[in-house]
Protein backbone atom coordinates (compact mmCIF):
# COMPACT_ATOMS: atom_id res chain seq x y z
CA UNK A 1 0.00 0.00 0.00
CA UNK A 2 2.95 2.33 0.55
CA UNK A 3 3.98 2.01 -3.11
CA UNK A 4 1.18 4.27 -4.39
CA UNK A 5 1.93 7.25 -2.06
CA UNK A 6 5.66 6.87 -2.73
CA UNK A 7 5.03 6.82 -6.50
CA UNK A 8 2.78 9.88 -6.25
CA UNK A 9 5.35 11.70 -4.13
CA UNK A 10 8.13 10.81 -6.57
CA UNK A 11 6.04 11.93 -9.53
CA UNK A 12 5.17 15.19 -7.78
CA UNK A 13 8.85 15.79 -6.95
CA UNK A 14 9.88 15.12 -10.54
CA UNK A 15 7.19 17.51 -11.79
CA UNK A 16 8.40 20.26 -9.43
CA UNK A 17 12.02 19.73 -10.53
CA UNK A 18 11.04 19.86 -14.22
CA UNK A 19 8.97 23.00 -13.63
CA UNK A 20 11.80 24.75 -11.78
CA UNK A 21 14.33 23.75 -14.46
CA UNK A 22 12.03 24.90 -17.29
CA UNK A 23 11.33 28.19 -15.55
CA UNK A 24 15.07 28.75 -14.98
CA UNK A 25 15.90 28.03 -18.63
CA UNK A 26 13.09 30.32 -19.80
CA UNK A 27 14.33 33.13 -17.53
CA UNK A 28 17.89 32.54 -18.73
CA UNK A 29 16.84 32.72 -22.38
CA UNK A 30 14.78 35.84 -21.68
CA UNK A 31 17.76 37.43 -19.95
CA UNK A 32 19.99 36.61 -22.91
CA UNK A 33 17.47 38.05 -25.38
CA UNK A 34 17.06 41.21 -23.31
CA UNK A 35 20.82 41.58 -23.01
CA UNK A 36 21.27 41.11 -26.76
CA UNK A 37 18.47 43.60 -27.47
CA UNK A 38 19.96 46.17 -25.10
CA UNK A 39 23.42 45.74 -26.65
CA UNK A 40 21.99 46.02 -30.16
CA UNK A 41 20.01 49.13 -29.27
CA UNK A 42 23.09 50.60 -27.59
CA UNK A 43 25.16 49.98 -30.72
CA UNK A 44 22.46 51.53 -32.87
CA UNK A 45 22.27 54.50 -30.52
CA UNK A 46 26.04 54.98 -30.67
CA UNK A 47 26.01 54.78 -34.47
CA UNK A 48 23.05 57.13 -34.64
CA UNK A 49 24.74 59.62 -32.31
CA UNK A 50 27.97 59.45 -34.33
CA UNK A 51 26.02 59.93 -37.56
CA UNK A 52 24.09 62.85 -36.14
CA UNK A 53 27.29 64.46 -34.87
CA UNK A 54 28.96 64.14 -38.28
CA UNK A 55 25.91 65.54 -40.04
CA UNK A 56 25.73 68.42 -37.54
CA UNK A 57 29.36 69.38 -38.15
CA UNK A 58 28.88 68.99 -41.90
CA UNK A 59 25.80 71.23 -41.81
CA UNK A 60 27.76 73.96 -40.05
CA UNK A 61 30.55 73.74 -42.62
CA UNK A 62 27.93 73.76 -45.36
CA UNK A 63 26.32 76.88 -43.91
CA UNK A 64 29.68 78.65 -44.08
CA UNK A 65 30.06 77.63 -47.73
CA UNK A 66 26.49 78.75 -48.43
CA UNK A 67 27.06 82.18 -46.90
CA UNK A 68 30.15 82.64 -49.09
CA UNK A 69 27.86 82.24 -52.12
CA UNK A 70 30.65 81.17 -54.45
CA UNK A 71 29.38 80.33 -57.96
CA UNK A 72 31.09 76.91 -57.83
CA UNK A 73 29.30 75.96 -54.61
CA UNK A 74 25.96 77.13 -56.02
CA UNK A 75 26.37 75.05 -59.19
CA UNK A 76 27.68 72.10 -57.21
CA UNK A 77 24.75 72.28 -54.79
CA UNK A 78 22.29 72.17 -57.70
CA UNK A 79 24.02 69.10 -59.11
CA UNK A 80 23.97 67.39 -55.71
CA UNK A 81 20.27 68.18 -55.26
CA UNK A 82 19.54 66.65 -58.66
CA UNK A 83 21.48 63.45 -57.84
CA UNK A 84 19.97 63.04 -54.36
CA UNK A 85 16.48 63.59 -55.78
CA UNK A 86 17.08 60.84 -58.32
CA UNK A 87 18.30 58.43 -55.64
CA UNK A 88 15.45 59.26 -53.28
CA UNK A 89 15.31 58.21 -49.65
CA UNK A 90 17.58 58.41 -47.64
CA UNK A 91 19.85 60.51 -49.85
CA UNK A 92 17.29 63.27 -50.37
CA UNK A 93 17.21 63.87 -46.60
CA UNK A 94 20.66 65.47 -46.82
CA UNK A 95 20.66 69.07 -48.00
CA UNK A 96 23.14 69.97 -50.77
CA UNK A 97 25.29 72.21 -48.59
CA UNK A 98 25.37 69.60 -45.83
CA UNK A 99 26.71 67.21 -48.46
CA UNK A 100 29.34 69.82 -49.37
CA UNK A 101 30.23 69.92 -45.67
CA UNK A 102 30.64 66.14 -45.76
CA UNK A 103 33.02 66.59 -48.70
CA UNK A 104 35.17 68.98 -46.65
CA UNK A 105 35.16 66.50 -43.75
CA UNK A 106 36.21 63.72 -46.13
CA UNK A 107 39.07 65.89 -47.39
CA UNK A 108 40.23 66.67 -43.83
CA UNK A 109 39.99 62.98 -42.91
CA UNK A 110 42.15 61.92 -45.85
CA UNK A 111 44.75 64.54 -44.90
CA UNK A 112 44.83 63.28 -41.30
CA UNK A 113 45.23 59.68 -42.51
CA UNK A 114 48.03 60.76 -44.84
CA UNK A 115 49.86 62.47 -41.97
CA UNK A 116 49.30 59.85 -39.27
CA UNK A 117 49.45 56.62 -41.27
CA UNK A 118 51.52 57.45 -44.36
CA UNK A 119 53.78 59.99 -42.60
CA UNK A 120 53.30 62.57 -45.37
CA UNK A 121 54.17 66.19 -44.55
CA UNK A 122 54.63 67.66 -48.01
CA UNK A 123 52.16 70.52 -48.47
CA UNK A 124 51.57 69.77 -52.14
CA UNK A 125 50.90 66.08 -51.48
CA UNK A 126 48.62 66.89 -48.56
CA UNK A 127 46.68 69.32 -50.74
CA UNK A 128 46.35 66.58 -53.35
CA UNK A 129 45.04 64.13 -50.72
CA UNK A 130 42.58 66.76 -49.53
CA UNK A 131 41.28 67.36 -53.05
CA UNK A 132 40.96 63.60 -53.54
CA UNK A 133 38.87 63.30 -50.38
CA UNK A 134 36.73 66.23 -51.48
CA UNK A 135 35.88 64.82 -54.92
CA UNK A 136 35.28 61.20 -53.89
CA UNK A 137 31.79 61.64 -52.27
CA UNK A 138 30.14 63.27 -55.33
CA UNK A 139 31.83 60.70 -57.55
CA UNK A 140 30.31 57.92 -55.45
CA UNK A 141 26.95 59.69 -55.60
CA UNK A 142 27.15 59.89 -59.38
CA UNK A 143 28.08 56.20 -59.52
CA UNK A 144 24.95 55.32 -57.56
CA UNK A 145 22.85 57.41 -59.96
CA UNK A 146 24.29 55.51 -62.94
CA UNK A 147 23.65 52.21 -61.20
CA UNK A 148 20.02 53.20 -60.63
CA UNK A 149 19.63 54.23 -64.27
CA UNK A 150 21.04 50.88 -65.41
CA UNK A 151 18.73 49.01 -63.04
CA UNK A 152 15.73 50.91 -64.42
CA UNK A 153 16.80 50.24 -68.00
CA UNK A 154 17.15 46.51 -67.34
CA UNK A 155 13.68 46.33 -65.75
CA UNK A 156 11.71 48.35 -68.31
CA UNK A 157 10.99 45.48 -70.79
CA UNK A 158 9.76 43.10 -68.06
CA UNK A 159 7.47 45.70 -66.51
CA UNK A 160 6.02 46.64 -69.91
CA UNK A 161 5.43 42.96 -70.74
CA UNK A 162 3.60 42.41 -67.46
CA UNK A 163 1.50 45.53 -68.02
CA UNK A 164 0.53 44.48 -71.55
CA UNK A 165 -0.37 40.94 -70.43
CA UNK A 166 -2.57 42.12 -67.57
CA UNK A 167 -4.29 44.79 -69.69
CA UNK A 168 -4.98 42.22 -72.42
CA UNK A 169 -6.40 39.96 -69.69
CA UNK A 170 -9.00 42.61 -68.90
CA UNK A 171 -7.45 44.73 -66.14
CA UNK A 172 -7.36 48.49 -66.38
CA UNK A 173 -4.07 50.39 -66.28
CA UNK A 174 -4.37 51.44 -62.64
CA UNK A 175 -5.11 47.90 -61.41
CA UNK A 176 -2.26 46.51 -63.49
CA UNK A 177 0.16 49.00 -61.94
CA UNK A 178 -1.06 48.01 -58.46
CA UNK A 179 -0.53 44.33 -59.24
CA UNK A 180 3.04 45.00 -60.37
CA UNK A 181 4.05 47.10 -57.38
CA UNK A 182 2.54 44.49 -55.03
CA UNK A 183 4.31 41.50 -56.59
CA UNK A 184 7.54 42.85 -58.07
CA UNK A 185 10.57 44.70 -56.75
CA UNK A 186 13.32 46.87 -58.22
CA UNK A 187 14.20 50.48 -58.94
CA UNK A 188 11.54 51.00 -61.61
CA UNK A 189 8.86 49.36 -59.46
CA UNK A 190 9.93 51.59 -56.57
CA UNK A 191 9.39 54.70 -58.70
CA UNK A 192 6.04 53.36 -59.92
CA UNK A 193 5.05 52.83 -56.29
CA UNK A 194 5.86 56.46 -55.51
CA UNK A 195 3.88 57.78 -58.48
CA UNK A 196 0.97 55.53 -57.52
CA UNK A 197 0.97 57.12 -54.07
CA UNK A 198 0.83 60.55 -55.72
CA UNK A 199 -2.17 59.42 -57.77
CA UNK A 200 -3.93 58.28 -54.60
CA UNK A 201 -3.29 61.72 -53.11
CA UNK A 202 -5.13 63.38 -55.99
CA UNK A 203 -2.58 63.98 -58.74
CA UNK A 204 -3.59 62.93 -62.24
CA UNK A 205 -2.02 59.83 -63.77
CA UNK A 206 -0.40 61.78 -66.61
CA UNK A 207 1.10 64.38 -64.26
CA UNK A 208 2.40 61.71 -61.89
CA UNK A 209 4.13 59.83 -64.71
CA UNK A 210 5.57 63.04 -66.16
CA UNK A 211 6.90 64.12 -62.77
CA UNK A 212 8.49 60.69 -62.29
CA UNK A 213 10.28 60.94 -65.64
CA UNK A 214 11.41 64.49 -64.90
CA UNK A 215 12.74 63.51 -61.48
CA UNK A 216 14.75 60.54 -62.76
CA UNK A 217 16.04 62.41 -65.81
CA UNK A 218 16.80 59.26 -67.81
CA UNK A 219 16.09 59.20 -71.56
CA UNK A 220 14.72 55.60 -71.87
CA UNK A 221 12.31 56.19 -68.97
CA UNK A 222 11.26 59.54 -70.45
CA UNK A 223 10.57 57.83 -73.80
CA UNK A 224 8.44 55.18 -72.10
CA UNK A 225 6.50 57.76 -70.08
CA UNK A 226 5.89 59.98 -73.13
CA UNK A 227 4.41 57.05 -75.06
CA UNK A 228 2.22 56.06 -72.12
CA UNK A 229 0.97 59.60 -71.50
CA UNK A 230 0.08 60.05 -75.18
CA UNK A 231 -1.95 56.82 -75.10
CA UNK A 232 -3.66 57.81 -71.86
CA UNK A 233 -4.53 61.27 -73.17
CA UNK A 234 -5.90 60.01 -76.51
CA UNK A 235 -7.79 57.13 -74.91
CA UNK A 236 -6.50 54.60 -77.42
CA UNK A 237 -5.61 50.99 -76.79
CA UNK A 238 -2.54 50.92 -74.62
CA UNK A 239 -1.61 47.23 -74.87
CA UNK A 240 -0.09 47.45 -78.42
CA UNK A 241 1.93 50.48 -77.32
CA UNK A 242 3.27 48.55 -74.34
CA UNK A 243 4.23 45.58 -76.54
CA UNK A 244 6.02 47.81 -79.03
CA UNK A 245 7.91 49.62 -76.28
CA UNK A 246 8.89 46.34 -74.60
CA UNK A 247 10.30 44.97 -77.85
CA UNK A 248 12.13 48.22 -78.57
CA UNK A 249 13.78 48.34 -75.14
CA UNK A 250 14.63 44.65 -75.28
CA UNK A 251 16.52 45.25 -78.53
CA UNK A 252 18.27 48.28 -77.04
CA UNK A 253 19.24 46.25 -73.99
CA UNK A 254 20.75 43.56 -76.20
CA UNK A 255 22.66 46.19 -78.16
CA UNK A 256 23.95 47.71 -74.93
CA UNK A 257 25.13 44.27 -73.76
CA UNK A 258 26.98 43.77 -77.06
CA UNK A 259 28.55 47.22 -76.73
CA UNK A 260 29.72 46.49 -73.19
CA UNK A 261 31.17 43.17 -74.32
CA UNK A 262 33.06 44.96 -77.09
CA UNK A 263 34.46 47.50 -74.63
CA UNK A 264 35.68 44.82 -72.20
CA UNK A 265 39.11 44.30 -73.88
CA UNK A 266 39.78 48.04 -73.79
CA UNK A 267 38.87 48.22 -70.11
CA UNK A 268 41.23 45.32 -69.39
CA UNK A 269 44.19 47.17 -70.89
CA UNK A 270 44.80 49.39 -67.84
CA UNK A 271 44.97 46.48 -65.33
CA UNK A 272 47.20 44.62 -67.77
CA UNK A 273 49.59 47.53 -68.15
CA UNK A 274 49.69 48.42 -64.45
CA UNK A 275 49.63 44.98 -62.83
CA UNK A 276 50.43 42.12 -65.18
CA UNK A 277 53.04 43.55 -67.55
CA UNK A 278 55.41 44.76 -64.77
CA UNK A 279 55.34 41.28 -63.26
CA UNK A 280 56.15 39.72 -66.61
CA UNK A 281 59.04 42.17 -67.12
CA UNK A 282 60.43 41.37 -63.66
CA UNK A 283 60.27 37.62 -64.36
CA UNK A 284 61.89 37.97 -67.79
CA UNK A 285 64.51 40.64 -67.19
CA UNK A 286 65.07 40.34 -63.44
CA UNK A 287 67.63 37.48 -63.66
CA UNK A 288 69.45 39.23 -66.50
CA UNK A 289 69.75 42.47 -64.51
CA UNK A 290 70.89 40.62 -61.38
CA UNK A 291 73.50 38.74 -63.44
CA UNK A 292 74.71 41.98 -64.97
CA UNK A 293 74.96 43.68 -61.57
CA UNK A 294 76.79 40.67 -60.11
CA UNK A 295 79.23 40.58 -62.99
CA UNK A 296 79.94 44.30 -62.63
CA UNK A 297 81.18 43.87 -59.11
CA UNK A 298 78.21 45.28 -57.30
Amino acid sequence: MLIIPIALLAGFSVAIIVYIATDYVAKLNLEKRLKATIETNADKLKKSNARESILFIASKIGDLAKRRNYPYFVRHAKKIRKDTTILGDPFDRITPFTFIGLQFLAGFSVIIVAVVVLDVYNIVLLAGFGVLGFVVPPALLQTKVKEKHKAIFRQIPEVLDLLSLMIEAGLDFNTAINKIIDSEDGQLVKELRLQQQEVKLGKSRVDALSDMAEKIGYTPLTTMVNSLTVSLKTGGSIAPVLKTLAEQFRVERSQLAEKMAGEAPLKLMLPLVLLIFPTIFIILFGPIILTFIGGSGF
